[in-house]
């Protein structure tokens, strides 16, 4: 009866494990928790880009804290601390999960908005980082968008829109491309304009929950790597908010299109891996599975 229960129970995780996670942006260190991920990278520096007042319009200020991550199920489950200021500045994740991508902004990219992808043409990102995709976000008075791209020339896509941070915080999203997320733009911890000490105070931002077969077109991705960074409303200008973060005491990086990230200690990108009870739970199933049927 027991090994019954344990079979059960062990097929009920791994199917759970398979299914979208509840996504919010409040609470982002419990859900990570929650769903197993480490923290994968800290911000070791203070923003430069203003310290926010602790509304959804961030007034004051944008900045990035703390990821947190995991791949499960199928799914990439992705969590960040941070906020974006509401004056349409850009919070931009680029992801690479595949051989191929490119070392190197070429230009001509669709971003789903006015392409302000296109002002960073130029930018060389650390070796080993390819990235071949990416999700940027932004807010305004009237307008709230989070947008996917892709770097090989196709059309960018919405994967989500709304009235703006009127709109925030929201919660439960079920997006375009399989890209779920959650999002509440309130912080007013973590980082601020003096010192990076308390990134890890920071409890809101946005958690994503990407189905990696809809969004990646690959359902069993060992790995995803992954970089996250603020720019301005046209991308011409870029923060010292980076995760994996810039080396410490660093400032606003100004144009990224002058910039070559392997130029600097550090990657500028975190790795995001399946947890190892994910495959601990398949295996367990698989062997109770299996000495059920030599019963």
């Amino acid at each position: 009866m027991k090994t019954i229960l344990c079979t059960m129970s062990t097929l009920c995780l791994v199917a759970f494990a398979g299914s979208a996670m509840a996504q919010s942006g409040s609470a982002i260190q419990a859900q990570a928790t929650t769903a197993g991920a480490p923290l994968l990278a800290t911000q070791g520096n203070a923003t430069q880009f203003g310290n926010s007042s602790g509304t959804q319009a961030s007034n004051g200020g944008s900045e990035l804290n703390a990821a947190w991550g995991t791949i499960s199920g199928g799914r990439l489950k992705l969590f960040t601390t941070g906020n974006l200021e509401g004056n349409f500045n850009k919070m931009w994740f680029f992801f690479d999960s595949a051989a191929g991508g490119v070392g190197a902004l070429a230009g001509g990219y669709q971003d789903g908005g006015f392409n302000e992808i296109n002002n960073m043409t130029g930018l060389t990102f650390d070796s080993g980082f390819t990235p071949e995709r990416g999700i940027r976000l932004e807010v305004g008075g009237g307008f709230l968008g989070v947008r996917g791209f892709t770097l090989d020339g196709a059309a960018g896509f919405d994967i989500h829109t709304n009235s703006g941070f009127g709109a925030l915080p929201l919660a439960n999203v079920a997006g375009a491309a399989g890209v779920n997320f959650g999002w509440d733009n309130s912080n007013a911890l973590g980082v601020d304009g003096s010192s990076a000490a308390g990134a890890l105070t920071a409890d809101s931002g946005v958690a994503f929950d990407i189905d990696l077969a809809t969004y990646f077109g690959n359902a069993g991705l060992g790995e995803v790597r992954v970089m996250a960074f603020i720019t301005s409303g046209d991308a011409g200008f870029a923060s010292n908010q980076f995760l994996g973060s810039l080396p410490a005491g660093f400032g606003n990086l100004g144009n990224l299109a002058q910039t070559n990230l392997g130029n600097f200690d550090g990657n500028q990108y975190f790795t995001v891996v399946p947890a190892p009870g994910a495959f601990a739970l398949l295996g367990l199933g698989g062997l109770i599975a299996g000495r059920r049927r030599r019963a």
